[in-house]
């Protein structure tokens, strides 16, 4: 093997950049997460064994997985951030849970916890199983914390080592320049993709981003500069379901602006390609809400040349990642 292959293989997101891949409609979707302070650190069995994560929280994993296997979906998204000096209560332990409404909505709700730290798990059950013993949970909310934007950097180095290569100085520039009253920046569990490191989350919008370094960090944090500068780092919006409603939310940001983050919005696919198991076109549409008038984007999505690259650091086999294009995009407003 050659030193220039071995430095390219080093690291799965350099290969990614150098190879040009585009990180939309990578990103995952999902109608609600809970968010779970667990101290560091997170060992690859932690999903399977309880201790680092209480039991409660394997048995919904559990429950999860069979309605999957039953063909209901799988709607959730659990991650864990790591307790920080600067945000931890001894002894208490935070669960930050988001969900969506029914229709068009901009961002995800929040509700925030802050509990004993051996009540997380029956505190995440409830959340979910048990929904008629939340109310005991009341003396512990943190209602003053729903509205604050907390920004999650994955850094999870047991996944892959690439997050914590690139993730774990992005946290500490977030962490040291923009945190605030308003804005907490946390250290994340793997919440895939780190083929995109540094990647981030920003709740509660629900953005994804890719390869994220200074430049970047300053507009998605203050939003603002031209969007034309991060078209290549935008994932997708969790609140968009597959690849091509997401691509074609990325134009439509690129056409309207950063206030297109603030519009309420959903969408579906119209009709898809349906002589192939993996689509390899839709038309979608999108509509929004925006303080001048209601609004209908619609695209057609095709999907390109897949770019070929290590999925992690430490694979042998490389994953075909699809590309995508949109080949048409027509906004019909209304009045």
């Amino acid at each position: 093997m050659s030193a220039e292959k071995t430095a390219v293989k080093a690291y799965c997101n350099v290969m990614a950049i150098q190879k040009g891949l585009d990180p939309a409609g990578h990103a995952g979707d999902f109608e609600d997460s809970i968010v779970l302070e667990i101290p560091l650190p997170w060992k690859n069995s932690i999903y399977s064994k309880a201790g680092t994560l209480p039991q409660e929280i394997l048995d919904l994993f559990a429950i999860w997985l069979k309605n999957y296997h039953d063909g209901k979906g799988y709607p959730h998204r659990l991650l864990m951030v790591a307790p920080d000096v600067a945000y931890t209560r001894p002894g208490y332990r935070r669960v930050m849970f988001y969900s969506r409404q029914p229709g068009g909505f901009a961002q995800f709700d929040k509700i925030e916890y802050q509990v004993p730290e051996d009540q997380v798990g029956a505190l995440s059950w409830a959340l979910y199983e048990a929904k008629d013993e939340l109310p005991r949970f009341d003396s512990y909310r943190v209602p003053e914390a729903d509205a604050i934007r907390d920004v999650m950097v994955c850094t999870h180095g047991t996944v892959d080592v690439a997050c914590a290569k690139f993730g774990y100085p992005l946290f500490k520039h977030l962490h040291k320049t923009y945190a605030s009253d308003v804005l907490r920046v946390w250290r994340v569990s793997h919440f895939g993709g780190h083929v995109f490191a540094p990647t981030l989350i920003d709740m509660p919008l629900g953005h994804y981003w890719a390869y994220v370094e200074e430049a970047q960090a300053s507009q998605i944090i203050q939003r603002n500069g031209d969007v034309r500068d991060l078209r290549g780092h935008y994932r997708g919006w969790a609140g968009l379901e597959g690849s091509f409603l997401q691509v074609a939310e990325r134009e439509m940001w690129q056409c309207e602006g950063w206030d297109w983050f603030t519009y309420p919005k959903s969408g579906q696919i119209i009709t898809q390609d349906v002589n192939s198991e993996d689509p390899k076109w839709g038309e979608i549409q999108i509509d929004y809400t925006s303080p001048a008038q209601h609004g209908t984007y619609r695209a057609r999505v095709e999907m390109h040349n897949p770019i070929n690259v290590f999925p992690s650091t430490d694979s042998e086999k490389e994953y075909a990642y699809p590309q995508y294009v949109v080949t048409d995009l027509r906004k019909v407003d209304k009045p």
